[in-house]
């Protein structure tokens, strides 16, 4: 069983850095053409989520990075949609290096919320917690294709990214304060999904370290490199 999840989690990372593109790219200047409706819509920019909603539709970088400021000083208290939208809009704006660490942030905070939800208590169309769940996968499969076409453009970069975002796993702190409405198991787990977090992401980092050369390679010959 141990080998078998160990075999899954590194092809989900092949799959990531290598990014078999579904999409077009993004031509330069342009927005990431990604909607969620009602919570995103790149055009015209809307954005209906989230403690920071108003904040994040400024087209102006340096309010945007103040923004950033202030969500990395409480991010335990920042939604995880507001962490999704803010690399998506610092990567329209040009800060690309930022962009792909709030979205490693992001993505790694939504899948420990996910595996903290009672599945039983979910519930289905309409529930926060149902909703939650279809948003930030959306965000990993689409707007993930360009964060992670650009994360990995330099390598050396990709994998710093994913050392400190893993670093900061520790500093996860209970769901409960923002999502009162979402239903959760016992609180004790979530220093287990922390840290099988933090194994899968350490899985990561040893791919990354053993195969740069390798990676680079495959993203030059399938089209990958500098695209993003």
């Amino acid at each position: 069983m141990k080998l078998l999840k160990t075999k899954i989690s590194i092809t989900h990372i092949i799959i990531l850095i290598f990014v078999c593109s579904f999409g077009y790219g993004q031509n330069i200047n342009t927005r990431i053409p990604f909607y969620a409706l009602p919570y995103y819509n790149y055009n015209p920019l809307t954005i209906t989520i989230g403690k920071y909603q108003k904040e994040l539709l400024t087209d102006n970088l340096s309010e945007l990075e103040t923004l950033e400021t202030k969500i990395k000083s409480d991010i335990n208290n920042t939604d995880i949609a507001s962490l999704y939208i803010l690399s998506t809009r610092l990567y329209d704006l040009g800060k690309k290096d930022d962009a792909f660490y709030w979205f490693m942030t992001a993505q790694t905070r939504a899948r420990i919320f996910m595996n903290m939800i009672d599945k039983e208590k979910m519930g289905s169309i309409g529930s926060e917690a149902f909703e939650l769940k279809q948003l930030f996968n959306s965000f990993n499969r689409l707007v993930g294709e360009y964060m992670n076409g650009y994360g990995f453009n330099d390598v050396e970069k990709g994998l710093e990214v994913y050392k400190k975002v893993k670093s900061e796993v520790k500093n996860i702190q209970s769901y409960k304060v923002v999502y009162k409405n979402v239903v959760f198991v016992d609180e004790k787990n979530l220093e287990l999904e922390k840290t099988k977090k933090e194994e899968d992401l350490a899985e990561g980092i040893e791919y990354i370290e053993k195969n740069k050369d390798k990676i680079k390679q495959q993203r030059i010959d399938n089209g990958t490199q500098d695209k993003y």
